[in-house]
């Protein structure tokens, strides 16, 4: 009981101090739109940006809502929101479609597309998954949470030398996917490093196969519509600036990232030592690799948009079927938004303030 009594405290000071210098002015409300469940450990960057106060200070306050599908960027679309990160491919065909949206940030900066697999499957690399026919007598089953996921994975098959239409059959398995996989039912669950970073520190006997190392371009960004560009900059550039923080807060400190989604979602069944993983596998795609040019690279220009990977996006889908027409890099995002010149110091300052022993004292021994 006195346990429990210390961390509700703890919890309570951290959001007000994160919240109460902002009181007295009247927050901006805001929808944010996630692709899938709310309640997910790898989504830290924007309860960080709630809970450290990062949006409060731009005068902003955000509601996270689940949406499926392209749903999220219809509803950002039509202004039944003002934000959400769809994968590129669906941002691509939005815009092609004259959906009149653009991205404003780069969220995941490398491909994050790719499949999991069962660590004593026959598949274990996308040469693996070729010509099956050939080798398994039959296709191989990929488990989807939705029919339009679909399109986010085919450009990454074909450039693994993947005949999607001999070798595959896609199966909708809906939220569970990753039961019907693990449970041998289904072959493959098209997945990413953050869900199955997490799936892995629930002792799911996966291994990923990472569409990084056959496609190298980036992937999910924060986009807007146009009319919020026009007629609300200010909104635009202080979600961009305050999530920019975030991510640079996870980056420094993954262990106090940990602990504030341990404290979103105490309910989740994952040892502390998953919880670090899952946010391991975030940095990775917001980053890239530990120590890489890549991510120095980023460090430098967080949130920046790169024109030769959204370019090497539109190859890809205009090969894949995706879009029928050329797009150009002003069609598809704007770096007008970006502003790295924040206290890099007062980040971290923040981030080594947050209490993780509190936390990790509730989490089973791994």
């Amino acid at each position: 009981m006195k346990k429990t009594l210390l961390f509700v405290l703890a919890l309570m000071l951290t959001l007000t101090l994160a919240s109460g210098a902002f009181a007295e002015k009247e927050l901006r409300s805001f929808i944010y739109v996630l692709p899938r469940t709310v309640e997910a450990l790898e989504d830290s960057p924007f309860h960080v940006a709630q809970v450290m106060g990062f949006l409060a200070e731009e005068g902003l306050t955000m509601e996270l809502v689940e949406a499926f599908g392209t749903t999220d960027m219809r509803m950002v679309a039509t202004g039944q929101a003002q934000f959400c990160a769809p994968g590129p491919m669906y941002t691509l065909s939005g815009i092609a479609e004259g959906l009149g949206v653009k991205a404003v940030m780069a969220y995941d900066a490398i491909n994050i597309w790719g499949m999991a697999v069962l660590t004593n499957s026959p598949v274990q690399t996308f040469e693996d998954m070729q010509n099956a026919k050939e080798k398994y007598g039959r296709k191989l089953t990929v488990a989807l949470g939705d029919a339009s996921w679909e399109m986010l994975v085919t450009p990454t098959l074909i450039a693994g030398g993947v005949d999607v239409k001999e070798d595959l059959e896609f199966v909708v398995a809906g939220e569970n996917r990753y039961v019907q996989v693990a449970e041998g039912k289904l072959d493959m669950l098209f997945t990413w490093p953050g869900e199955c970073w997490q799936l892995i520190g629930q002792n799911y006997d996966f291994k990923y196969i990472d569409g990084n190392d056959v496609l190298k371009t980036n992937s999910n960004s924060i986009i807007t519509s146009q009319k919020m560009i026009d007629e609300e900059p200010e909104v635009v550039q202080g979600f961009v600036r305050a999530l920019s923080k975030a991510l640079y807060f996870i980056h420094y400190n993954p262990e106090a990232a940990a602990a504030i989604m341990a404290n979103q979602f105490p309910n989740i069944d994952v040892t502390w030592k998953a919880a670090q993983f899952i946010q391991d596998g975030r940095l990775y795609q917001m980053f890239g690799a530990p120590g890489s040019e890549e991510e120095a690279k980023i460090l430098d220009n967080i949130g920046f948009s790169w024109e030769d990977k959204w370019m090497l996006n539109v190859q890809v889908a205009l090969e894949s079927g995706t879009i029928d027409k050329e797009l150009t890099a002003e069609d598809i995002f704007t770096n007008q938004f970006i502003d790295n010149s924040w206290d890099k110091k007062a980040i971290e300052e923040k981030a080594d303030s947050v209490d993780i022993e509190i936390v990790k004292a509730r989490y089973k021994a791994e």
